[in-house]
């Protein structure tokens, strides 16, 4: 049987005064020791700096008491010190009396040694451990502006998408962002590992929310279109391009998020079009990558209002050939040689290599 309810409340009182003595424990030297080990035992820079502070003062006092006026002054002192504990030594400055000597020899440049050692230690560990952690994928670039992220990785493809963005802007920081357990020694891109291309917090520690531009290319159209439209729900501003194979999949995105450029390769339009004029999708495939030796298809805005003509003549002085315009805010191009151009409309030019603005 259980307890009597008297015996059950006596229990319950001693639990509660013991956990009140528990919390009002008095200070325990024991315990602050046991913490200062630990933090010393694990080279936190705090400790580092007390002991370094802590060294520098008994040295210079031991220095004094031995009647070394080359080192009275604190700034002469601090220079000794500094090029003792880095092993340089210029040898301008040191101890003179026999005394001094051995107060150098056997404290103050041991311990200088030491702490200047220990601190390099601790400041490549570090370096270290962050280079494993992006490495591995646990890297954090929500503070980082105008990225490219990649979201969502294809063993085929990806690689292409990384060599086509990085022959066409070279110097851009490039993120990958992956469910895959990999590991990264390739220069040209970032990685982060992430449980999921839908959650909010993994996809802002790739950049997504700054990033100026952003490639969804999932595994299937499902993760493709939730994954996008986690996307756009925290990007702010940037231009989104996904790639999907079904046409209803791809309308149904275009209805919620007009702003999202989608690609459907391969399509019908592209097969017909091989078929009726050959050579036209060797054509199209130049036009569309930057690793080929053939002209390129680039997009600019136009500075200022003006005819179809007084554009494509100012392209065609720079080595371009205007083939299109779209106006801004606008996802369809249209080749129409009459139409005015306003500020801000976007330029399609072929030409050798992207012109300026």
């Amino acid at each position: 049987m259980g307890e009597p309810l008297d015996t059950l409340s006596i229990s319950t009182q001693q639990a509660l005064e013991k956990g009140a003595m528990w919390r009002m424990r008095p200070f325990s030297l024991k315990a602050l020791l046991r913490r200062l080990y630990l933090a010393a035992s694990e080279l936190h820079w705090g400790v580092m700096l007390a002991l370094l502070l802590g060294h520098m003062t008994l040295s210079y006092l031991l220095l004094q008491a031995a009647g070394e006026a080359d080192l009275a002054k604190p700034i002469d002192f601090t220079y000794w010190y500094l090029t003792t504990a880095s092993t340089i030594g210029y040898g301008d400055l040191s101890p003179k009396s026999d005394v001094g000597r051995m107060v150098a020899a056997l404290f103050a440049m041991p311990g200088a040694v030491a702490l200047f050692t220990a601190a390099l230690a601790r400041a490549f560990a570090g370096l270290s451990a962050m280079w494993r952690r992006r490495r591995a994928g646990l890297g954090d670039y929500s503070e980082v502006s105008g990225l490219v992220v990649l979201v969502g990785y294809d063993r085929d493809r990806t690689p292409r998408m990384i060599a086509e963005i990085t022959a066409d802007r070279g110097g851009q920081e490039i993120v990958l962002v992956a469910t895959d357990e990999m590991e990264v020694d390739d220069p040209n891109y970032r990685f982060v590992r992430a449980a999921s291309l839908t959650a909010p917090a993994e996809l802002k520690r790739a950049g997504v929310e700054r990033a100026a531009r952003v490639v969804v290319y999932a595994g299937s159209d499902a993760e493709t279109l939730a994954a996008t439209l986690a996307v756009t729900a925290i990007n702010q501003g940037g231009h989104v391009v996904c790639f999907l194979r079904d046409p209803d999949t791809a309308r149904l995105l275009n209805a919620h998020c007009p702003s999202v450029e989608v690609v459907l390769t391969p399509t019908v339009e592209l097969v017909v079009k091989a078929l009726s004029d050959p050579g036209s999708s060797r054509l199209i495939a130049q036009l569309a990558s930057h690793t080929d030796e053939g002209a390129t298809l680039y997009a600019t805005v136009a500075p200022s209002a003006g005819r179809f003509d007084d554009h494509a003549q100012d392209l065609r002085a720079r080595g371009a050939v205007l083939i299109a315009t779209c106006a801004a805010g606008d996802n369809c191009p249209r080749f129409n040689l009459d139409a005015p151009i306003a500020a801000g409309d976007r330029l399609f030019y072929v030409a050798k290599q992207r012109v300026a603005a």
